[in-house]
């Protein structure tokens, strides 16, 4: 960090801004734009960026995998936390050192056992139980928030998805589940999505779920719907053999969630027959599954999709819709190529040569969407694995990822007062710089606009704030990578005792009493509770 007095003149870029905003995710660091053209005098302080640390931010990082069912293994941490990895001199590696989040697949029947049951209720102790509070325990202790997949759909399964109460209350009132067989036994029957028994006890299960998860201290996002095969909303069946129902069935579940999850993002999975009776049709896709899309968009929904890498299944419509909403809702990426289901023929077909090469189209595909997150799949046999794979095939997308895809936010230069009068006014300059191709979702209406900019004025013996100054033009959702946005913040000093603070700034959150909740992207002077600091400044 240098420091420097002399007077700033900060300018209006904003031409420049949507130039750079037209083009997608810019790979410039240059330009500027927002503020106004004030003159500010006092302490030109620059901030050296981290490029380098995981920052674990809300909605943002790498995300492990795991599920409930008998595919988890025991050890399932013993397994991440001493994977090996050719690609360090240590020869291992803890996976979760590298993430922010932890996935967890959730199937209805297994979370839900009986009416009024849950799986997270105190004196519950099936398998699915023990396996719950094993991940969420071990998340807790390694920094990690939780996310949730839903399944409510029997097909591919050799086990009943949905609970038995469910059928029961669909029989009783005279109408019908359909069956269908799994692998070359397993019979297996699912609701009709479009069945108001069905609905409303998936409304109950989702109502008391979010008692439990609409957290934002325990959950980082929610996402699939459940419906539909794999419970990613397409190849539905409806009790009316069409797709009659489907833009109603929609409505019902995003109306649900929107309701129901009102503190933690939900996301809407970006297919190009979401809710249709039709999983694949060649290039084809259906013209209102965008406006659908659209629409869980305006209800605040973020955007999933499960196929990144896979040339065919992620392909330009998929790309379009997710550039489209890029700088208003984040996104979730998930890997389509699955080492342990898929041959070396399959993805040589691709285009691949080799399973580090898919990691880099899964990659590629991330940036080139400006994704949020990304995932390290899991399998017991680990290293047929794609985390496996991330590590010992393809561990520089990894770190790319953390540097260069997760949002990296730091406040590039900065001019303070270096003397404030109590009960005065003055004004600090700042330019702020995204590093990531991702944006910062402070946006989203389940974030309640509860992060701000502060500047604080420091105890200095403390490092604990005596007074905090919000600066509301600077939003966070509005700083993309290639385009430094800038700000001139004049502000009422207020009653503060004289004596000499120290100046710092912070991204906090108000629901927590002023806490610093997005982490700054700076290499030095930081505190342990995360405030920047800048410069002195004395008080009269």
């Amino acid at each position: 960090m240098k420091m420097k007095t002399k007077e700033i003149r900060f300018l209006v870029w904003g031409a420049l801004a949507a130039l750079l905003a037209a083009g997608g995710c810019s790979k410039s660091d240059d330009g500027g734009n927002g503020g106004s053209a004030e003159e500010v005098e006092g302490v030109e302080v620059t901030v050296t960026p981290d490029r380098e640390s995981v920052l674990r931010n809300p909605f943002s990082g790498w995300v492990l995998y795991a599920g409930l069912g008998d595919g988890l293994a025991d050890d399932y941490w013993k397994q991440y936390d001493h994977l090996a990895c050719s690609s360090v001199p240590e020869g291992y590696v803890k996976v979760s050192d590298y993430a922010s989040m932890l996935l967890i697949r959730v199937r209805w029947s297994d979370a839900n056992p009986e009416r009024g049951v849950y799986i997270w209720d105190e004196g519950v102790n099936t398998k699915q139980a023990q396996r719950l509070r094993m991940l969420m325990e071990g998340a807790r202790e390694r920094g990690l928030k939780l996310v949730f997949n839903f399944t409510a759909d029997s097909r591919d399964y050799h086990y009943n998805i949905v609970p038995e109460y469910v059928r029961e209350q669909i029989e009783a009132a005279g109408r019908e589940v359909y069956w269908s067989t799994t692998g070359t036994s397993s019979r297996v029957w699912t609701p009709y999505p479009d069945d108001p028994a069905f609905q409303e006890c998936y409304a109950e299960f989702m109502r008391a779920f979010a008692k439990k998860f609409d957290d934002p201290d325990i959950t980082a996002f929610i996402g699939g719907f459940g419906i539909g095969k794999w419970g990613e909303y397409h190849s539905c069946i409806y009790s009316t053999g069409d797709d009659s129902p489907r833009e109603a069935v929609f409505d019902w579940v995003t109306d649900l969630w929107a309701e129901t999850f009102r503190n933690v993002p939900i996301a809407v999975q970006v297919h190009r027959w979401i809710g249709s009776t039709i999983q694949w049709d060649g290039n084809n896709y259906d013209p209102d599954s965008e406006r659908l899309i659209r629409k869980a968009v305006d209800k605040g929904f973020s955007l999933q999709s499960a196929a990144f890498g896979m040339h065919t299944y992620f392909s330009d419509w998929e790309k379009s819709v997710l550039q489209e909403f890029r700088y208003d809702r984040p996104a979730a990426s998930e890997g389509g190529w699955v080492r342990a289901s898929h041959s070396l023929s399959a993805i040589q077909g691709d285009g691949y040569s080799d399973w580090g090469d898919v990691r880099r189209g899964e990659y590629e595909d991330a940036i080139g969407s400006c994704v949020n997150t990304m995932d390290f799949r899991y399998n017991s046999n680990i290293t047929e694995g794609e985390t496996w794979s991330w590590f010992n095939e393809a561990y520089e997308y990894v770190l790319k990822f953390i540097r260069e895809g997760c949002y990296r936010l730091y406040p590039d230069r900065l001019t303070l007062p270096e003397r404030l009068t109590s009960g005065g006014r003055a004004s600090i300059a700042h330019r702020w710089v995204n590093l990531g191709y991702s944006y910062c979702p402070t946006n989203l209406p389940q974030y309640h606009d509860k992060y701000k900019v502060a500047f604080a004025l420091l105890d200095p013996q403390t490092n604990e704030p005596v007074k905090l100054y919000f600066d509301e033009q600077a939003r966070p959702c509005d700083w993309h990578k290639g385009a430094p946005t800038r700000y001139t913040f004049t502000f009422d000093v207020g009653t503060v005792p004289a004596g000499d603070y120290r100046w710092a700034v912070g991204i906090v959150d108000t629901s927590k009493e002023n806490a610093v909740g997005i982490r700054i992207a700076a290499k030095n002077n930081v505190t342990p509770d995360g405030w920047v600091t800048l410069s002195d400044v004395h008080v009269e």
